[in-house]
């Protein structure tokens, strides 16, 4: 095993990951394909915490060692100028190397005045598409294809409608491109739902749900013996069960247990309970009020009448307490589902998809 970090922290990869083994193998299985296979397009949903960033950058990092050049970009009004720059940047470095190597520069190549500088003429007067179409044929020319990685889509905007409609037409050129994205599960519904993208159906889709807590046991046991800490079975049982399988959750615990263990070499209760209680005020600031935040009181009403129970609630039980209609009620569930706020598992049933969201409304955090 790696060695272990604990990371709390959003946009960075803790290392090594939980839980993502499948998620990583069919990623390096769709590289090793030709162009089309469809795990060379993968699209990463889940609500914030669930390690979407993370799985982003672990791609990156894949990708490289297997002859991509990265493109890592935030979905802005800014994406498909980033991108370019993005290419430019990191593929300049490629062709440096490789023209040193053989003692002679990249000048002059149709369309680039010097490396990956486009000439005046194609600067001012072509867009997004033949630009990436000229930079993907130029790197295919020292091995390299490009392989992007799209963080926070956002649903249905000019650039990512450009941004999509053109890799399609790249891959139907034959390019050595592939892609990954990751949103929240309203963004990317949005997006798939989209009449102009509906190639993207076709992608690859992970749903990032909690991870296994046999994992996590796993994991913690590891990594607090390789930092020579010693913990009772029933104490590292309670800290496993209180992450619930949230990455960020797990990625907290670990850090804090770490922070207040130093100079000791035992885990023990105080030092646990300490511990849970600071990661769940992290998650109060960082995460549940950033899920409630954009929602509507209506659907904050739905969410409060779930927390009248411990555990599912039955849809049925919500219209009752709400004193609403049943077509009223199912539309609140519909959207609360596609933001990734709460999920069905059982027809009539519905639970919170974000842990200790239940507990927050119920004020018992």
């Amino acid at each position: 095993m790696k060695s272990i970090t604990f990371i709390p922290t959003f946009g960075n990869r803790p290392c090594p990951l939980v839980g993502r083994d499948s998620v990583i193998s069919d990623f390096k299985e769709g590289l090793a394909h030709p162009e089309g296979h469809p795990n060379r397009a993968v699209m990463l949903t889940g609500q914030r915490g669930m390690g979407k960033t993370a799985l982003l950058l672990e791609f990156a990092d894949i990708g490289e060692k297997m002859g991509y050049i990265p493109v890592r970009v935030t979905a802005t009004e800014t994406m498909l100028d980033d991108i370019l720059q993005t290419i430019q940047i990191n593929g300049s470095k490629i062709l440096k190397m490789r023209t040193t190597k053989m003692k002679s520069v990249s000048a002059g190549a149709f369309g680039f005045s010097f490396g990956l500088t486009f000439t005046d003429d194609i600067k001012e007067n072509y867009g997004f598409r033949p630009k990436l179409s000229l930079l993907a044929d130029e790197l295919a020319k020292h091995g390299k294809g490009l392989l992007f990685l799209i963080d926070e889509v956002q649903s249905n905007t000019p650039e990512m409608r450009e941004f999509a409609t053109t890799y399609q037409h790249l891959i139907g050129d034959g390019k050595n491109i592939a892609v990954a994205m990751a949103g929240l599960p309203a963004a990317l519904s949005a997006v798939l739902n989209d009449k102009v993208l509906t190639f993207l159906n076709r992608s690859m889709k992970v749903k990032l749900d909690p991870l296994p807590l046999n994992e996590v046991r796993a994991f913690f046991a590891e990594s607090f013996r390789t930092k020579s800490k010693q913990i009772a079975s029933d104490i590292l049982e309670e800290i496993v069960k209180a992450t619930k399988g949230y990455p960020y959750q797990l990625q907290l615990i670990g850090y804090y247990i770490l922070k207040y263990s130093e100079g000791t070499a035992e885990i023990d209760d105080q030092i646990a309970d300490l511990s849970i209680r600071s990661a769940k005020h992290d998650m109060i600031d960082n995460v549940l009020v950033t899920v409630l935040t954009p929602l509507s009181d209506n659907d904050i009403a739905f969410l409060k009448a779930m927390s009248k129970d411990k555990g599912f609630s039955k849809v049925s039980d919500i219209r009752n307490r709400l004193k609403r209609t049943d077509s009223y009620v199912q539309q609140y569930r519909r959207r609360l589902i596609d933001a990734g706020v709460i999920a069905s598992q059982r027809r009539g049933d519905v639970e919170y998809a974000v842990p200790y969201l239940g507990e927050y409304l119920r004020g018992e955090l």
